[in-house]
């Protein structure tokens, strides 16, 4: 059964990535997630805010969510539009953050818009990898 355990916003701005990864810092903490995993995860969580933001759509917010599947756990970002249209991410962009993505994390998952537009990235891993185990 998934949790949803934390849920944190914030304006949709490159400069409030920065309060993203404190926030992984402190998941980190309560999952025992060890330094590598965590340096993974924050990495991912940057490459992601990236995609995000630089699709030619303005963002409003950002919202971070910490969901706990029991053996793994998942962190989702996603993305609020302001406005309708606009241009969408290129395919071969959206390809690219997807690989540097799965070099740090095993499963990724990004959803899109009917636009073409990427609304949200999931990041999953296995707690007992997380944990070294």
């Amino acid at each position: 059964m998934i949790k949803q355990e934390i849920t944190l916003r914030v304006p949709g701005q490159k400069e409030y990535a920065l309060v993203l990864r404190l926030a992984l810092g402190g998941v980190a903490m309560l999952k025992d997630l060890d330094a590598g995993a965590l340096d993974d995860l924050r990495n991912a969580s940057d490459e992601a805010v990236d995609c995000l933001l630089h699709q030619g759509r303005d963002v409003s917010w950002l919202t971070l969510y910490v969901l706990d599947g029991g053996d793994k756990l998942t962190i989702r970002i996603c993305a609020e539009f302001t406005g309708e249209g606009g241009l969408t991410i290129d395919a071969d962009e959206a390809e690219v953050s997807r690989a540097v993505l799965e070099t740090l994390i095993p499963e990724v998952e990004m959803c899109q818009q009917d636009c073409g537009c990427i609304e949200a990235i999931s990041l999953t891993l296995k707690k007992a990898v997380a944990m070294g185990a």
